[in-house]
């Protein structure tokens, strides 16, 4: 009973849900865009819009961290004495708990929604479900939204061999003339008549829709990663693990303790049927023989 107590549970492989594209027609499309901090994924929300066929939603977020020179020049947005400013004037902002309840409450208004932004499987959607989450407000929200579309790779698939994909390259390139950028409600509306004007989306849809569980199970993954990987180090030191290996050892929900368990359980075959345990996905981590015989007389020394 102390033993078991002491040692870490292995998680048991996740299971990934597998959901059927909806029919164009039946969804309610959303253009949202997000404004931050700063230009990584830990980057705090500093302002979210979003805009359906009949509203639009616009929220200033006080930020959490400080906003980082390189985003204050891109945005214009500064926080200083308290106070949030666009080029030197002072915007109404929100906490960020507030904001994300009118923007679920916005969402609430209408059924099916996808939501639709530019890049947002790398950047928005990130910096989205952390705040959600840190807000217990991420189960709520994913009642409200269906899943999601990235213009990213839309714009690639519908109008392959342009020199640059950025939002503001397209809407130059497609609309002669250039915008308000890195304004979320003007990143939004200039994205919304790009698409409407140069997209036929119900010819693509399926080809580009994002179910909201695939976006969720990324998320998951980046969170498990980042908690797992430390512990991975010794073993990507001594080449036993490559680092993309690790990366995948360790976004599967995986660290070294887990390792250690199922040796000191069954040796070698305990990392056999660990990294080869099928998931909804197929295999979690890996079939190699050379990897598991690496990791297993790494363990046993």
């Amino acid at each position: 009973m102390e033993e078991s107590r002491l040692d870490p549970e292995i998680p048991p492989p996740r299971t990934s849900r597998i959901e059927a594209s909806p029919k164009h027609y039946s969804v309610t499309e959303i253009f949202f865009d997000i404004e931050a901090t700063g230009l990584s994924r830990s980057s705090h929300i500093t302002q979210l819009a979003a805009k359906s066929a009949a509203e639009s939603f616009s929220r200033f977020v006080l930020p959490q961290h400080q906003i980082t020179l390189k985003a204050a020049e891109i945005t214009g947005l500064t926080f200083e004495n308290g106070q949030f400013l666009s080029n030197g004037n002072v915007l109404p902002a929100v906490h960020i708990k507030k904001c994300l309840n009118d923007f679920i409450s916005f969402l609430e208004k209408t059924k099916n929604n996808v939501l639709i932004g530019h890049n947002v499987q790398t950047y928005d959607c990130v910096l989205l479900y952390t705040s959600l989450q840190k807000c217990n407000l991420l189960d709520k929200f994913k009642s409200t939204v269906i899943g999601f579309i990235d213009t990213l790779p839309l714009f690639k698939l519908s109008h392959p061999g342009l020199n640059s994909y950025s939002q503001t390259n397209l809407f130059e390139t497609f609309m002669s003339k250039s915008y308000d950028a890195h304004r979320a409600d003007e990143d939004v509306d200039a994205l919304c008549t790009l698409v409407n004007k140069n997209i036929e989306l119900n010819v693509h849809f399926e080809k580009v829709y994002i179910p909201e569980c695939v976006i969720s199970d990324k998320f998951i993954s980046m969170k498990e990663l980042h908690k797992n990987l430390p512990s991975l180090k010794l073993l990507i030191d001594r080449k036993i693990l490559s680092l993309g290996m690790a990366r995948i050892i360790a976004s599967s929900g995986l660290c070294l303790e887990h390792l250690k368990l199922a040796f000191s359980r069954n040796g070698g075959k305990g990392i056999k049927d660990l990294f080869t345990e099928k998931s909804g996905s197929g295999v979690p981590v890996t079939k190699s023989e050379k990897i598991i015989r690496q990791v297993s007389d790494f363990l046993k020394e």
